[in-house]
């Protein structure tokens, strides 16, 4: 085993710790950014390479999908209580 490869082994370790503690919502850019932070310097490339090789992915945002519809032609019930919301 090379040197490179070795220490790509040893970063993976890294990666994933940080990847877990972000509860697998970060991806290189910020993972490369917090890896930094803790003093270990690495380029952002290698970071993606290792990330994409092993599968480690980011978590998707959730698509935003408007659930009411306001603008219906539907009857709109009556106010039996005769409540007066202002």
């Amino acid at each position: 085993e090379t040197a490179r490869a070795a220490g790509d082994e040893q970063l993976v370790v890294e990666i994933v710790a940080a990847h877990k503690r972000s509860r697998a919502t970060y991806g290189s850019p910020r993972v490369h950014s917090e890896l930094r932070a803790r003093g270990i310097r690495v380029g952002r490339k290698r970071i993606e390479r290792l990330m994409r090789e092993r599968g480690i992915q980011a978590r998707r945002k959730r698509r935003f999908r408007r659930t009411t519809d306001s603008k219906h032609a539907h009857p709109i019930a009556p106010n039996v209580l005769g409540r007066k919301f202002a």
